[in-house]
């Protein structure tokens, strides 16, 4: 035997299928185990893949395409609120700032909207611009009145969503007051009320004046109260209550739904402009002033 495979006409015979397959992976192994050829693209030597240049990260608040080098950290963006203008503390109004001889007229509006239009059309008739305060229920209840106050262009502030005392009020049930309020008077497109607020009954102190400052708000109190509220209460007592305590920059109070409000302001707008006075609204006068030293603290 010559260890060859002969078949019957004594030629040499093909080696059998078994060793060309064996050969074949022999071949296939070598090749496999040779380096890439030299103009193949380098691969990353960092930690990153390189497919993260074509990925959008997460690592800034703007989502952009960008190039790295490493996989991007899945973060979460906690958004705080903007931080109000009002000092720490809060602020008080009780009259305008600055010494001009001008006065506030402020109204507010919690729960009748009589005689609303006949307010309206003394002022309009008298060209006398004025502030009112209103209740997040009445912005609910009366959204007419509101809208007419709106057309006149006399700027809205807010008192609270259902007339509490704050200073009886939980931290979150007080925000809760501001910011009810303040969304019912957007949706009515009556805007944003910051920064005024007025306090239901006068009531707060220094917790609360700092926390409605929190929320953007400067608290405008008044210098004359007339009380028309009280059914009781004259045309001439009303007007005489204003004429005789009027001063610069005094922050007169009076209400929508009080009985003789729209007599007695028939006779103080111009009771006022005989003495010299003129009339300012308080959303310009208190909003270029929040963070000014005319403010008056609290002190209770």
């Amino acid at each position: 035997m010559t260890g060859r495979l002969q078949g019957a006409s004594g030629r040499v015979g093909r080696p059998p299928r078994a060793i060309l397959i064996g050969l074949l992976l022999m071949v296939w192994v070598v090749g496999s185990a040779c380096p890439w050829p030299k103009d193949e693209p380098p691969q990353s030597t960092t930690s990153g893949a390189v497919w993260a240049s074509t990925t959008t990260t997460t690592d800034v608040v703007e989502t952009s395409t960008t190039t790295t080098e490493r996989p991007a950290a899945s973060t979460t963006t906690t958004r705080r609120r903007p931080p109000s203008p009002i000092p720490a503390g809060g602020l008080e109004f009780v009259r305008v700032p600055g010494d001009a001889r001008v006065v506030a007229l402020t109204f507010d509006a919690a729960y009748d909207p009589a005689p609303l239009d006949d307010i309206l059309g003394v002022l309009d008739a008298e060209g006398v611009p004025a502030t009112f305060f209103l209740t997040g229920e009445f912005v609910e209840d009366f959204p007419d009145e509101v809208a007419a106050i709106v057309a006149a262009g006399h700027p809205i502030g807010s008192h609270s969503y259902s007339h509490p005392d704050f200073t009886k009020l939980s931290d979150d049930e007080a925000r809760d007051q501001l910011q009810k309020t303040a969304a019912l008077l957007r949706a009515t497109r009556a805007g944003d009320p910051r920064p005024l607020f007025r306090f239901p009954y006068g009531a707060r102190d220094r917790a609360t004046l700092a926390l409605v400052g929190e929320e953007g708000y400067v608290s405008v109190y008044w210098t004359i109260d007339t009380l028309d509220w009280k059914a009781e209460r004259t045309t001439a007592q009303i007007r005489d209550t204003v004429l005789s305590k009027v001063a610069p920059g005094a922050i007169v109070l009076m209400h929508v739904g009080g009985k003789n409000t729209v007599a007695a302001l028939s006779e103080i707008i111009p009771g006022l402009r005989a003495a010299g006075f003129g009339f300012v609204e308080l959303g310009s006068a208190i909003g270029a002033a929040t963070a000014g030293p005319t403010a008056t603290e609290d002190s209770g």
